[in-house]
């Protein structure tokens, strides 16, 4: 039988590579929001209208990844209850 500190220890070693995973995601995110500049300031003078697509899937993309945050850090605060509660 698992012992109560090498669960704790398990938990806290998930943590620690979910907020590595966030710390990559809040990278992305970074790149995203040049990407999505970038994008935009090349292209304000066209008429076309796939740019703005491109740009409004970016963003859709980059809402994602804040959500993905967000799931992230409720998953690390659910453990972090349960391994106080243990």
């Amino acid at each position: 039988m698992t012992s109560t500190a090498e669960i704790k220890s398990q938990i806290q070693g998930a943590i620690e590579q979910i907020q590595e995973a966030m710390g990559a995601v809040g990278g992305a995110q970074s790149q995203a929001d040049a990407a999505i500049g970038a994008g935009t300031a090349a292209t304000q003078d066209t008429g076309s209208p796939l740019p703005g697509e491109a740009l409004a899937q970016w963003q859709q993309a980059k809402e994602q990844l804040d959500e993905a945050l967000s799931l992230f850090q409720g998953g690390v605060d659910a453990f972090e209850q349960y391994a106080e509660g243990i």
